[in-house]
């Protein structure tokens, strides 16, 4: 029985840590998307436009790290998952585990809490897309403003388009990160 005590301890510190990787990932985000801002502004100040391709690739890159991110926040989140539905599958007694397991992913018998978590998830997906959308929105107006590069007149629409595509993806993926029963 200790034994089985100690893993679900194991299990449940595991968990919590993934759920704060969450935040930390989050916060990275934003971090980077500022360093980004001042390599630019800095460089353009330097080199008066002299490297406009080296400008444009580093805002450019942008979109595609809070991507990456994005995609790192959706593995912690699908780590947590499995552990919270290990713990509820194998430790039956007390029933009370299993039930917050379940209450936690929005699967419990609650209606009240059912809804609270998917107003959560909803909340969660909007924290993580919409930055990501801006920072895509934002990229593209710059390297727009680089007129020597002559940047494509759909730039705009692309990003606009990838927002459009990326919020959908994101909809579409909640189901599969919670709890079936």
């Amino acid at each position: 029985m200790a034994l089985q005590d100690d893993l679900y301890k194991s299990l449940l510190e595991e968990s919590q840590l993934y759920r704060e990787k969450v935040s930390a990932i989050w916060l990275q985000k934003f971090t980077l998307l500022g360093a980004v801002i001042a390599f630019v502004v800095a460089q353009s100040q330097l080199s008066t436009g002299k490297n406009p391709h080296l400008i444009a690739a580093a805002i450019l890159a942008l979109p595609v790290v809070a991507v990456l991110l994005d995609i790192k926040l959706g593995e912690f989140g699908i780590q947590a998952n499995v552990i919270d539905h290990f713990v509820r599958l194998h430790y039956r007694e007390p029933a009370v585990l299993g039930e917050w397991e379940g209450t936690k992913w929005g699967v419990g018998a609650d209606h009240a809490d059912r809804r609270l978590i998917r107003i959560r998830s909803i909340l969660t997906l909007a924290v993580t897309v919409i930055p990501t959308c801006i920072i895509a929105v934002l990229s593209a107006m710059d390297v727009k403003s680089l007129p020597e590069l002559h940047p494509p007149d759909y730039l705009m629409t692309l990003a606009f388009l990838f927002c459009v595509l990326y919020i959908a993806a994101g909809i579409i993926s909640i189901p599969f990160l919670l709890f079936r029963r």
